[in-house]
């Protein structure tokens, strides 16, 4: 194929900016329209908001692509219904006679880095309704649309089965975890119940100084973010690097045997654990993440810790350690965390418990592996589809 001509966005698709309805019109109980503000309410590809308004503003149809303009700039979702649209997203409706809807989700997934470098703001980057608009979209004839968007939602495809094969391993390390020990709350087996605090060698706090907006080099220092701990697995590629002019603290690198705790989120993200198998060096802890470190004598298993931590009923409890006023994130102190009281089941299970871990781990990282594959492959489809070559 040969490059094809390109128009301004907003000449081929209809941009509905959000605008956030009145407070008073929201509800939890189903009045009205669902309310998508912004990316906390995607979900895996369709929205999965809490909170609903029986005022609203813009809406959404069904089809349309909801589209994230604030902090997470480029995240998207289909919209499945009819959705309230706040101010945090643009909802997105390709003019049929000139451009496939299939083909428009696919491209705004390789052009956010662009749209992304356009934010601005202090607190947080947003990006306008012209932003949008000026977008340069390639325009092949819309039989061509269609054949890349098919090409790209099967490699897409590929790579969504290879995640939900992960994410299956790890339901199984919970459904292992229950089968051997129980619901750590209910305590069938009658476990011994201990204070955390008991088991502790210490807690150790991280630094977080003002980084670049970037990840770090193999050969810098960096920084985590708290989002390398919150899906409860970690994730060294969440960091951003450290400025040359500040002096990195070695005490504060992460290292393989780690056990990472978040101990400030928001209501339904604190008190995440990561246990750390791998990590590449110069990676630091930021204030947000505590270490947990045991000791030696606590007859106590970092894997089974891990595994009990981020257990539901369990980590629901823990969350109820968290204090902090109204409209700020809810912080577990150090004090709070150690007061815990938690199962304590034989250390000979436990060992078990972490060959099942080890094991599993052993086959995910085989399937993270193949999904770098297909990702890299994904990312070539983008490029060449973009650029006239597919």
């Amino acid at each position: 194929m040969t490059a094809h001509r390109k128009a301004n966005l907003s000449d081929v698709c209809e941009i509905a900016m959000g605008q956030a309805p009145k407070g008073t019109s929201y509800n939890a109980d189903g009045r009205g329209y669902a309310l998508v503000a912004g990316a906390g309410d995607f979900g895996e590809s369709s929205p999965a908001p809490g909170k609903y308004t029986d005022a609203p503003t813009k809406l959404s149809r069904p089809g349309d692509i909801i589209l994230c303009i604030r902090a997470t700039i480029g995240d998207r979702n289909w919209a499945d219904g009819e959705y309230c649209l706040g101010r945090g997203v643009a909802g997105l409706r390709a003019h049929e006679l000139e451009l496939n809807q299939a083909y428009l989700w696919h491209w705004l997934g390789y052009i956010a880095p662009t749209l992304r470098s356009r934010g601005r703001g202090a607190t947080f980057l947003q990006v306008s309704k012209a932003d949008i608009a000026t977008l340069q979209i390639p325009l092949p004839p819309l039989a061509d649309q269609k054949r890349i968007a098919h090409i790209l939602d099967a490699a897409d495809d590929l790579r969504a089965k290879r995640r939900e094969s992960i994410e299956q391993l790890n339901a199984l390390i919970q459904s292992v975890f229950l089968d051997m020990f129980g619901d750590p709350i209910e305590n069938p087996h009658g476990w011994p119940v201990e204070p955390f605090g008991d088991w502790l060698e210490g807690i150790d706090s991280g630094w977080s100084p003002k980084c670049l907006g970037r990840k770090a080099s193999t050969e810098e220092w960096g920084v985590l973010k708290l989002g390398a701990v919150t899906r409860c697995e970690f994730d060294e590629e969440q960091q951003k690097a450290l400025p040359p002019e500040e002096t990195a603290r070695a005490e504060n690198e992460v290292a393989p045997g780690d056990l990472l705790f978040t101990r400030k989120n928001t209501h339904e993200l604190v008190a995440a654990a990561a246990y750390v198998h791998a990590v590449r060096p110069k990676l630091m802890l930021p204030d947000l993440i505590f270490r947990l470190r045991l000791r030696s004598d606590s007859r106590v298993l970092s894997k089974f810790l891990w595994g009990l931590l981020v257990q539901p009923h369990q980590r629901k409890s823990v969350q109820r350690l968290a204090t902090g006023a109204a409209g700020s994130m809810p912080n577990i102190s150090k004090t709070r965390l150690s007061q815990a009281h938690l199962i304590k089941p034989p250390l000979e299970l436990q060992q078990r418990f972490a060959t099942v871990v080890d094991s599993i781990e052993k086959q995910k990282d085989l399937m993270r592996a193949h999904l770098a594959e297909l990702d890299t492959l994904f990312a070539s489809l983008q490029q060449r589809a973009f650029n006239g070559e597919l």
